[in-house]
C-alpha cells in the first residue's frame, strides 16, 4: 500500500545502519615480560564505555504445516472489495515471497509484500524509530529469526500474535574464503565456535561482522558468542565475572570491524575478503548458508565456504511468519490464507530455488558443496526457552561498541620509574618500569578502537618544590578522530603509538592527581558528544601529595556540582590504582561523583584485567 514505507524496493537496497567501522586488531605478546591477552588488550578498553546465559536456538515446527496448494475462491464468487494484506517481508526472503504473492489468485484478498529490515520493523513496533523506512505497523511480519520478535517483545511490544510459524529455514554459518578453509583444514574437520573466539583474540584470521543492531545473522552471531563464552562458567559466580570480561573483550575485538550490513559485507568482498591464506583481508563472517551459496552462484573468482559451528550447534534463522494479533475478522483470514499458500509445495520450491531450507531443514536447490554449503541438517544449539538470549546479548553489544571520545591520563611522577619484578624488556631484558608497562598496555589495547573514536592523551605531575608544587598537565595528543591527521603525523592513532612510547618520568615529582582530574573531566565535557563514550581513565600509583592541590573533598563537590549542572553529559571517570600506596577508598569516593569505579592492580601486570573487570561492572549497571 503507498505510504506505507519509504523508497525500499527490494532485498539488494543497502541497510539502513548504525555506520560501522573497520579498524585494526590488538596483538598478543608471549612471555612474561609484556601483559598479554586481556591484560595487554584491556588497558584502554574503559574508554568504551547480565545476568546469566542461555543458548538461543528456536524451537522450529516438526508436525508439518498446511500443505497443498492455496485454494481460490468459488466460481462466481465476488467481493465488495479485496482485502488488502500488508506483508514486510526480511530482505533476503523478499523476492521469494513476492513471487508467492504474486502467483496468488483468490480475487478476495491482494497481498501487499514490502522489503523491510526485521530490526527496522522491531524498532518501529517498539516506538524507538528515529525516522526509517518503515512507517506503519504490518499485518503480518516476516523477519529472518525469531529473536527480533523477543527483542521486540523485550521492548514492550504486545501486538504479536503468539507461536510464529516459519514459512523455511536457513543456518547461521561462519563464511569463509575457499583459500583460507582449505589451508586451515576446514570442512574436512569440524569447526566450533571455539575456534572462531579463539581466532578473534590471536586475530588470526581477520574477521568482519554485519551490524548486530540490524542485522539478524550479526544478531545470531554475538548472540551464540555470549553462549559459547558465558556458558562455561555455570553459575559460579567468580567465573561468571570472569566470562563476562572475556564477552567484553570479544565484542570489543568484533566491533572494529563491522559492516553496515549483510549484503554490504558480502558486496566488499571482492575488494576486501582474503584471497589466500596469510594475504590479509577478511577472512571469517557471520552469514546464512542461503547467502553463501547464493554467492557462489555469481562464480566470484575467490568462492566462499559455509562452515557450521559443531561444538556446541548453531542455530537455524527460523523466519517466522509472525501475524498482528489486532487483525479484524477479514484480515485475519486473509493472513490465514497466505500462510496455508506459503506453506503449499510450489511455494516451498519457490523458496528453497532462492537457497531455503523448508521449515523443517530439508535442503534442496542451491545447497550443495559446490556452492559451498553442506545439504545435511546441521547441529542446532538447544533452544532459548527464556526468549531473552538476543536482547541481552544485544544490550551487552550496545555498551561495548559505542564509540569512544575521551582522554587517557598518564601519571608521570617519579615513583612510576620503579622496575617491576619479573618484568623485562624482551630485547634489552632490562627491567621494566610501571609507566613502561602501562604505556606498553595501552599501545596494546589501541587498536581496539574504531577510526572514528575520539581519544587524546595527557601526562601530570607536578613543579619541583622551588617551584611551588603545583600540578602541571601536559597534553601530549589532543582529543580527536584517531584516522584525522595531527601535528607531523599521519594520523592521531599513530600520534598516540608514538607518544606512549616515549613517555618518560619526571624524577622527584609528585602527584598532581585531583586537579588534573576536574580538568580532565571539564576537557571532556566541553564538546560533549552525543551517541558516543565520553571518559576517563587514569592510570597512577599514588594519592595525591602535590603541595597545592585541592582536597579530595572538594574535588568530589566540584564534580557534584559539573554533574548536576549537566544532567544529560555524562562523563565516566575511572583511575586504575597500581602498587600499594594508593588511598583506593578515596579514589573511589571521586569515582563514583563521576559514574566510574577504582580499580587496584597489585601489579603493573593487572591492569588490563583490572580495567576490563571495571568495564564489565559497567554492563552490569546498565
Amino acid at each position: 500500500m503507498a505510504g506505507r514505507h519509504r523508497s525500499y524496493e527490494g532485498p539488494d537496497n543497502s541497510a539502513r545502519a548504525r555506520g560501522g567501522n573497520s579498524g585494526g586488531r590488538g596483538g598478543n605478546s608471549g612471555g612474561s615480560s609484556f601483559p598479554t591477552g586481556l591484560v595487554a588488550i584491556g588497558a584502554v578498553l574503559v574508554l568504551a564505555a547480565g545476568g546469566g546465559y542461555v543458548y538461543y536456538t528456536k524451537k522450529h515446527d516438526t508436525t508439518g504445516s498446511a500443505a497443498g496448494a492455496h485454494t481460490p475462491a468459488a466460481a462466481g464468487s465476488s467481493c465488495a472489495a479485496p482485502t488488502t494484506l500488508n506483508v514486510d517481508a526480511n530482505p533476503d526472503v523478499y523476492t521469494a515471497v513476492k513471487a508467492v504473492a504474486d502467483g496468488m489468485t483468490d480475487p478476495c484478498v491482494h497481498v501487499n509484500v514490502t522489503s523491510a529490515e526485521a530490526s527496522a520493523v522491531e524498532s518501529f513496533l517498539a516506538g524507538t524509530a528515529k525516522g526509517g523506512d518503515v512507517t506503519s505497523a504490518p499485518d503480518v511480519w516476516i523477519p529472518d529469526s525469531s529473536m527480533w520478535i523477543d527483542v521486540a517483545h523485550a521492548g514492550g511490544v504486545k501486538s504479536l500474535a503468539a507461536n510464529p510459524t516459519p514459512i523455511a529455514t536457513s543456518p547461521l554459518v561462519i563464511g569463509m574464503p575457499k583459500p583460507v578453509a582449505d589451508a586451515n583444514g576446514w570442512p574436512g574437520k569440524p569447526f566450533g565456535w571455539a575456534d572462531l573466539l579463539a581466532n578473534v583474540k590471536s586475530n588470526k584470521l581477520q574477521s568482519a561482522v554485519p551490524d548486530p543492531t540490524t542485522s539478524g545473522p550479526g544478531l545470531a552471531a554475538i548472540t551464540m558468542l555470549r553462549a559459547a563464552v558465558l556458558g562455561p562458567a555455570g553459575t559460579d559466580k567468580a567465573k561468571q565475572t570472569q566470562a563476562l570480561q572475556n564477552l567484553t573483550l570479544v565484542y570489543r575485538v568484533m566491533s572494529t570491524g563491522v559492516s553496515s550490513s549483510m549484503s554490504a559485507l558480502l558486496t566488499s568482498l571482492p575488494t576486501d575478503g582474503a584471497t589466500a591464506a596469510g594475504s590479509g583481508g577478511v577472512a571469517a563472517f557471520p552469514a546464512t548458508e542461503q547467502k553463501i551459496a547464493a554467492y557462489n552462484t555469481a562464480s566470484p573468482a575467490t568462492p566462499l565456504v559455509a562452515l557450521y559451528p559443531s561444538d556446541m550447534g548453531t542455530m537455524m534463522m527460523d523466519y517466522p511468519y509472525t501475524v498482528s494479533s489486532s487483525l479484524d475478522a477479514a484480515h485475519a483470514k486473509a493472513a490465514a490464507d497466505f500462510q496455508t499458500l506459503l506453506h503449499s509445495p510450489s511455494a516451498v520450491n519457490t523458496l528453497q530455488k532462492a537457497g531455503f531450507r523448508d521449515p523443517k531443514g530439508a535442503a534442496a536447490g542451491i545447497l550443495t558443496a559446490a556452492n559451498g554449503a553442506n545439504p545435511a541438517v546441521p547441529a542446532l544449539a538447544p533452544a532459548d526457552s527464556t526468549h531473552t538470549a538476543a536482547s541481552a546479548a544485544l544490550s551487552v553489544w550496545n555498551v561495548t561498541s559505542e564509540q569512544t571520545r575521551g582522554l587517557v591520563v598518564m601519571d608521570v611522577s617519579g615513583s612510576m620509574g620503579l622496575t617491576v619484578d619479573g618484568q623485562f624488556d624482551p630485547t634489552t631484558h632490562a627491567p621494566l618500569t610501571r609507566l613502561q608497562i602501562t604505556a606498553a598496555a595501552c599501545v596494546a589495547g589501541l587498536p581496539l578502537f574504531g577510526d572514528s573514536s575520539q581519544l587524546g592523551l595527557w601526562t601530570f605531575t607536578t613543579k619541583d618544590a622551588a617551584d611551588g608544587g603545583g600540578t602541571v598537565h601536559n597534553e601530549l595528543v589532543p582529543m580527536g578522530p584517531l584516522s584525522a591527521p595531527v601535528g607531523t603525523s599521519p594520523s592521531r592513532r599513530q600520534a598516540l603509538n608514538n607518544a606512549l612510547q616515549q613517555l618518560s618520568i619526571q624524577p622527584g615529582s609528585r602527584n598532581g592527581l585531583y586537579d588534573t582530574i576536574l580538568d580532565a573531566y571539564k576537557t571532556v565535557l566541553t564538546g560533549w558528544a552525543p551517541n558516543e563514550s565520553n571518559a576517563i581513565v587514569v592510570f597512577t600509583d599514588g594519592k595525591d601529595d602535590g603541595l597545592n592541590s585541592m582536597s579530595a573533598d572538594q574535588l568530589i563537590t566540584k564534580l557534584n556540582a559539573l554533574k548536576a549542572a549537566n544532567p544529560n553529559h555524562p562523563v565516566r571517570v575511572m583511575i586504575v590504582a597500581l602498587g600499594s600506596g594508593v588511598d583506593l577508598t578515596t579514589l573511589s569516593r571521586i569515582t563514583a561523583a563521576a559514574n566510574g569505579q577504582a580499580l587496584h592492580a597489585d601489579t603493573p601486570a593487572d591492569i588490563g584485567s583490572a580495567v576490563i573487570a571495571g568495564f564489565a561492572g559497567r554492563l552490569n549497571d546498565q
